[in-house]
């Protein structure tokens, strides 16, 4: 693994809303000497800081990109790079920088919770006991959580627990089954040793703790480590978040993404960011962009339209992802969209007029816009051109979807950013949250029982009603044993991209279930040439070359992922 000196630029950062403004005041500290972080302030400090790495991977241009492109609900707008991973195209190789950035980074968390752990054993004078187990209990779920995603990408990594005092290379590729057994250990011991309830909002708690250990169990499942009781290990953990706690989920899915309430009832753990960008940080981080950047990628140029303009509240009309024709037209069928409220409250589907006055159209028919019209509708269905010219404004049908106009996803956006041109936000990026705990119970149901499963089916149905419009909860939830029993797996899929979209669980969903070559090559046509070439070697992805080159006996002590 390419190890570092032990210099970093340790930031206190790890809590990140304003309400809490202890755990986000900053003290930069650079060339910290060794003895700094075995004081009761440079343990905290440490602590703190190693939040901070996951604001590398979450609401992140790196992280969207490895988990939303290439799959069977996303491809590629018109703007943008990166493309090549969703393609699986050559080009997508060792030297992939969104895969090199998410490498570095959690190596570079896991290397700072590995500090702590080492200085937390005997205890830090100036700090009692039950602080440091705490403390400790924090970056041991870090830690978890870091090498969770790698080994998710990567496969076999390299595996460290101690601290690194000098610069080292040697690694190897430890088997996944020991991976594995870390995180758990690492998981379990956060879930025995964390609080219900955390004294500042933004740490590791217990039930965060469980929830992610339901969902290693449940892809630990999947893979040669599987554990017998792995299924039953994931439904038993989620059932405990969902019963256990005060989370519930809330009765408006749209609710859920309202600005202002990120700090919802649904939520068990969120990735913190701030309107102080000075907070958002990471050191290292080569793409920062200072906060959370996902408003920036799902939308399309309305400010290239009659009556419109860029403004905050619209966003940056970056084209980064595109929705595939399934996700609009199949998973989001138009004619459930009279009983599931998601797809309503998933995409923007108009843009009122902000710029009244007279324009010619496409057709270069003149409309007049009053303010507060309808400029753009994108109504989600065909219809004949003779219909679309009886609105005074410019509708966008399935059929003219492209790489420039598709209907925005919307919960992301965020205008409490300081102008138009800035990119940095501020939201909290929800990690976690009920909706996916028992999404994670009802595909181990699944797996454990078949598509019979009572539970399987309670579960889905506690998503799927709470989705409903009003008064078609019970619609939605007798299709849901035919459903399931006549397409399985898929139907959990199709469920999870309803819910999750955008959220960035696709391509491990994809990945865990097995299904990434298939829907994503069925569904996204930039997977298949002559633009793409995925095949099944791309559930793995690529090792940096510059983890291998800077390793002692290069490729042979430290191989590539087949394929690549």
């Amino acid at each position: 693994m390419n190890k570092y000196l032990r210099i970093f630029a340790i930031v206190m950062i790890a809590g990140l809303v304003a309400s809490c403004s202890d755990f986000l005041e900053e003290d930069v500290k650079t060339q910290v000497s060794n003895e700094r972080y075995s004081t009761p302030e440079g343990f905290n400090e440490a602590v703190n800081s190693a939040y901070s790495y996951l604001r590398t991977f979450y609401g992140t241009e790196e992280g969207l990109t490895a988990t939303v492109f290439g799959t069977d609900t996303y491809r590629e707008g018109a703007d943008g790079d990166f493309k090549a991973m969703n393609r699986y195209s050559n080009e997508f190789d060792s030297f992939s920088y969104p895969i090199e950035s998410i490498w570095r980074n959690m190596y570079r968390g896991i290397n700072i919770t590995n500090t702590v752990i080492a200085r937390s054993e005997g205890g830090v004078e100036g700090l009692s006991g039950e602080e440091v187990t705490r403390r400790t209990a924090e970056v041991r779920f870090l830690r978890g959580h870091f090498y969770f995603i790698l080994v998710q990408f990567f496969g076999p990594v390299h595996l460290t627990t101690e601290e690194t005092e000098g610069v080292e290379l040697e690694a190897s590729r430890a088997p996944i089954s020991d991976v594995y057994d870390q995180i758990i250990s690492d998981l379990e011991f956060a879930a025995n040793n964390l609080p219900v309830e955390p004294e500042q909002y933004g740490r590791a708690t217990k039930p965060a703790a469980e929830h992610l250990l339901s969902r290693v169990f449940l892809t630990r499942a999947t893979t040669d480590a599987a554990g017998s009781n792995d299924y039953e290990m994931a439904a038993n953990l989620a059932e405990t978040v969902i019963d256990d706690y005060n989370f519930q989920l809330l009765d408006d899915y749209g609710d859920i993404f309202a600005v202002g309430n990120e700090q919802n009832a649904e939520v068990i753990w969120a990735v913190q960011y701030s309107e102080n960008s000075l907070v958002n940080g990471t050191p290292d981080h080569d793409l920062f962009r200072g906060g959370n950047s996902s408003h920036l990628y799902f939308n399309f140029p309305y400010d290239q339209e009659p009556g419109l303009f860029r403004t905050v509240e619209f966003g940056r009309p970056f084209r980064r992802f595109r929705p595939t024709e399934f996700t609009t037209q199949e998973m989001f069928h138009v004619d459930d969209r009279d009983v599931d409220s998601r797809y309503k409250k998933t995409f923007k589907d108009a843009f009122r007029v902000i710029d009244p006055g007279t324009y010619s159209n496409v057709d270069g028919v003149e409309v007049t816009f009053a303010e507060g019209d309808t400029a753009i509708w994108f109504p989600g269905y065909n219809m004949p051109l003779s219909e679309q010219q009886t609105y005074n404004m410019q509708v966008i049908t399935p059929e003219e979807y492209n790489f420039i106009n598709f209907p925005p996803l919307w919960k992301h956006t965020d205008p409490n950013r300081a102008s138009v041109n800035e990119t940095g936000g501020s939201r909290d990026w929800m990690a976690f949250r009920l909706a996916e705990s028992h999404l994670i119970a009802a595909e181990a149901y699944y797996y454990m029982d078949g598509a019979g499963s009572p539970d399987a089916i309670a579960h889905l149905n506690a998503v799927r009603e709470r989705a409903a419009w009003p008064g078609e909860e019970a619609t939605m939830a007798a299709e849901t044993a035919q459903l399931l029993a006549s397409d399985g797996i898929d139907f959990i899929l199709d469920e999870r991209g309803r819910e999750l979209l955008g959220e960035g669980f696709r391509w491990f969903d994809l990945k865990r279930t097995g299904k990434l070559v298939e829907r994503a090559t069925q569904y996204n046509p930039d997977t298949v040439p002559p633009t793409g070439g995925l095949e099944e070697f791309h559930n793995l992805r690529p090792i940096p070359q510059s983890q291998i080159d800077l390793t002692d006996g290069g490729e042979s002590a430290f191989p590539q992922n087949p394929g690549y």
